[in-house]
């Protein structure tokens, strides 16, 4: 059976939920084809998160791996297509970290994930859901999440389809300038279900190809049992 990793992170703000936590610990056990998903809670910290997501995707080896974060000024689901090797924050992370405006590591200017980030889009808005490609994934914990993974991935993984999707805030919080469209933790978790079952359907497809190719022909079939 194969998995996706589908992570979230922890409140940060001084609030008391995290909107990517609330949907996506919700498909954790959630089955799609022959594929689970395994969820995990990041911490909201720069270096320590991607340390964090090293250890459980080392631990999960998943076959596909969902990053979320929350973006409470969008109104929308942004499926986020590079990653930038830019840190600009004056908000501090959960150990009171601000980053300024500098380089992230040694590597280039932006990545662009190789998971079929458009297919995505679609898929979560033929659920009946807004969502939008987005080229900016922000200036905190989330775009340094999303670039340390892609470095990562690229050299131990580069098989692995791996995506950041922004999620709005949901109706309970409270997070200033928050933008008012908002999304319920359960909507949330359904387009999140969307966006994995694009995430694995080209996998799944590859795997079932593989094995017609692989399964004996009827005439192979017969000579054996004769």
């Amino acid at each position: 059976m194969r998995t996706i990793l589908v992570t979230g992170f922890e409140p940060f703000g001084g609030e008391t939920v995290n909107a990517s936590w609330e949907a996506t610990r919700r498909l954790d056990g959630w089955r799609w084809d022959d594929c689970v998903a395994v969820a995990s809670m990041l911490p909201c910290v720069y270096d320590a998160c991607v340390a964090t997501l090293i250890e459980a995707f080392d631990g999960v080896r998943p076959d596909a791996l969902m990053m979320t974060g929350q973006a409470a000024r969008r109104g929308v689901i942004c499926v986020e297509r590079f990653a930038r090797n830019l840190a600009n924050a004056r908000t501090p992370d959960n150990r009171g970290v601000t980053c300024p405006p500098e380089a992230l590591a040694p590597g280039p200017g932006e990545i662009e994930t190789w998971a079929p980030a458009a297919a995505v889009a679609r898929a979560i808005r033929a659920a009946g859901l807004p969502a939008r490609l987005s080229t900016h994934a922000g200036n905190y914990v989330c775009n340094h999440l999303y670039y340390g993974a892609l470095s990562h991935l690229r050299a131990t993984a580069p098989q692995t389809p791996a995506l950041f999707l922004h999620l709005p805030a949901t109706p309970e919080q409270t997070p200033p300038r928050a933008s008012r469209g908002r999304l319920a933790a359960a909507d949330a978790a359904r387009a999140l279900q969307a966006a994995a079952a694009a995430l694995l359907q080209p996998l799944s497809r590859e795997a079932k190809q593989r094995e017609r190719r692989l399964a004996p022909s009827g005439r192979a079939q017969g000579s054996l049992q004769a």
